[in-house]
């Protein structure tokens, strides 16, 4: 039994469909304790009542006994995981986090609806707590997406990671034909990145 944690991001309502959405009913069928909460306002996302939620479910997920501790983030919920683990608010940490097509915070900082300030890759605290409160970090992103126009090289510095690229994965969204993602239920079993690229 794995204890999973899924993070939707802006705008996402958790439509039937979605990977994320597929991914939730797979990792319970085969038994494991899957959190895939709705975020407030998702339109207009709170950044003090996201980071109060995913405090409250970290918190949840550490009140089950055993169990590797996972999270699985997308777009703006891995900006919210990242400030979550800036600011401390996590009691145990992670054992893996995966952070898929994380935003280029210039992108977000002038997106309409998005509040608080934006995530500051230059600050040296970042990749420091990113790994005290993940002992794995995973980055992945499509090489064609349109919210890293710089491209996700921007996250190797700042994370001192190196992202996994997948072509022509664009942003992750259902809308470009991100359903099933098989090879993410297959991580989950294996802790292999390279698992990631199956689709």
């Amino acid at each position: 039994m794995k204890k999973i944690l899924i993070h939707h991001g802006w705008t996402n309502i958790r439509p039937e469909g979605h990977w994320a959405r597929i991914a939730a009913a797979e990792l319970r069928s085969r038994g494991n304790q899957v959190w895939y909460p709705q975020f407030p306002d998702p339109d207009t996302p709170s950044a003090e009542k996201w980071q109060e939620l995913i405090r409250q479910e970290a918190n949840m997920m550490d009140e089950v006994e055993g169990g590797e501790k996972i999270a699985i983030c997308h777009s703006l919920g891995t900006t919210n995981w990242l400030i979550a683990a800036m600011n401390d608010l996590f009691t145990k940490p992670f054992d893996r986090v995966l952070l898929v097509a994380p935003p280029d915070p210039r992108l977000t900082d002038q997106a309409d609806g998005i509040e608080g300030d934006p995530l500051d890759l230059t600050n040296p605290l970042l990749a420091i707590n990113a790994h005290k409160w993940a002992k794995n970090l995973t980055v992945i992103a499509g090489d064609n997406d349109h919210w890293l126009p710089r491209g996700v090289g921007i996250y190797a510095p700042a994370l001192n990671v190196e992202p996994l690229i997948f072509e022509g994965a664009g942003h992750f969204s259902l809308d470009q034909g991100w359903g099933q993602w098989s090879g993410l239920t297959a991580w989950i079993e294996s802790a292999n990145p390279q698992d990631l690229m199956q689709h």
